[in-house]
C-alpha cells in the first residue's frame, strides 16, 4: 500500500460521509479533526503518512465518524408536540446499526484484536 498524504483521511471523510455531516451540522473542522485523531489512535500511528495501510486507514476511519455520529445524537430523545410525534431515537438506532457494521469490518484492525485457538477437546461429542 501507499503512503496517505496528510489531506487523505480528511478527503476520504468529507467524501464519504457528506450526508452525516449535513444532518449533524459538522460545519468545522473540529468533528473532523476528532475522528482524524481517534482513527489514527486506533491505527498505533501519530500520523497520516506513517498508516500505510488504506483498507486499515479507511476501514478505522469509518468506524471512527460513526462513533462520532452516534456521541452527537445520543442524548436526543423522542416527544411529541402539536398532536405530532417527534421518533428522534430512530435517527440514533440507524447510526448505531452503522456503527456495527463499520466495527466488524475495523474489528481485525483493532489493537485489542485476537484470535485464541485452543486445542484442547471440551466437546468430545462434536467428532466422529
Amino acid at each position: 500500500m501507499t503512503n496517505v498524504a496528510p489531506s487523505d483521511l480528511t478527503e476520504y471523510i468529507t467524501s464519504n460521509f457528506r450526508q452525516i455531516q449535513t444532518q449533524l451540522g459538522w460545519q468545522d473542522s473540529d468533528e473532523i479533526h476528532t475522528i482524524i485523531h481517534k482513527t489514527l489512535e486506533w491505527y498505533g500511528v501519530d500520523t497520516e503518512a506513517e498508516a500505510t495501510n488504506l483498507k486499515k486507514l479507511h476501514a478505522l476511519a469509518d468506524m471512527a465518524v460513526w462513533r462520532h455520529a452516534l456521541n452527537d445524537v445520543s442524548l436526543d430523545y423522542n416527544f411529541s408536540a402539536d398532536n405530532a410525534s417527534y421518533s428522534r431515537s430512530q435517527q440514533a438506532d440507524m447510526i448505531r446499526k452503522n456503527l456495527d457494521a463499520a466495527t466488524t469490518e475495523a474489528l481485525v484492525y483493532m489493537p485489542s484484536y485476537s484470535i485464541i485457538v485452543s486445542a484442547s477437546d471440551d466437546h468430545p461429542d462434536w467428532t466422529e
